[in-house]
């Protein structure tokens, strides 16, 4: 399981990968792949938690609600959701199961191209700006699931 819920004290708690290392999707016209430490200078930043990367931040790292991390599987969040209708509605939804999987938006520091141009590595992100609970992933292998 790579992407929790918790209900600690009446608090709602999300975690998760936004991002898996080296671990190749399609996007259509060419594959993209994120190297490892690719974020390493961006979780610094002031990076909001979203729904499908849209609408009011439900936790954020400037206020310590929202903590990142990177280990050898990809970029790990954890969100601890403020207490609003949206926030309860996600948990619920990914507690039941309707929203499985996690994104990230960010812009691109460095990246290098395969010889023949079919894939794309994302070596460093510029700006990460928000990991995301989402229905529809560009990653499709990061998952969510309930305990």
């Amino acid at each position: 399981m790579d992407f929790k819920t918790t209900e600690k004290n009446g608090q709602l708690i999300v975690s998760g990968y936004a991002a898996k290392y080296n671990s190749p999707t399609d996007l259509g016209r060419f594959n993209e792949q994120i190297a490892h430490g690719a974020f390493d200078n961006a979780m610094k930043q002031d990076v909001r938690f979203l729904v499908n990367h849209d609408g009011l931040a439900l936790a954020r790292t400037t206020n310590g609600t929202l903590k990142l991390s990177s280990d050898k599987v990809g970029l790990k969040y954890e969100a601890h959701l403020n207490d609003t209708t949206a926030s309860r509605d996600l948990y619920e939804a990914i507690k039941r199961g309707d929203v499985s999987q996690s994104s990230f938006a960010f812009t691109i520091d460095r990246q290098s191209w395969s010889d023949d141009h079919s894939t794309r590595t994302v070596e460093a992100v510029n700006s990460l700006l928000d990991v995301s609970a989402v229905v529809f992933p560009a990653y499709k292998d990061s998952s969510v699931s309930a305990l």
